[in-house]
């Protein structure tokens, strides 16, 4: 009867220590979750923001000449 007392109580520390194994990974886990959506949303904006840049940044194909340094006259 003293050995299955001590089995149970060793189960019920193994259950115990499991579980609270089981809530902190929980918890890390959801922790890891928020962090993804908010950096995914950060890269849509960005995403956005550099598609709104990018016409601005391309000169279209537009060739001003040569830089002024060159000097036109030779």
């Amino acid at each position: 009867m003293k050995e299955t007392k001590e089995r149970i109580t060793q189960l019920e520390e193994q259950l115990y220590f499991q579980d609270k194994t089981i809530s902190e990974l929980n918890e890390a886990l959801t922790n890891q979750q928020f962090q993804l959506d908010e950096m995914e949303k950060k890269m849509e904006a960005l995403i956005l923001r550099v598609r709104q840049l990018s016409p601005v940044l391309d000169d279209g194909g537009v060739d001003d000449g040569p830089p002024p340094h060159y000097g036109g006259n030779v």
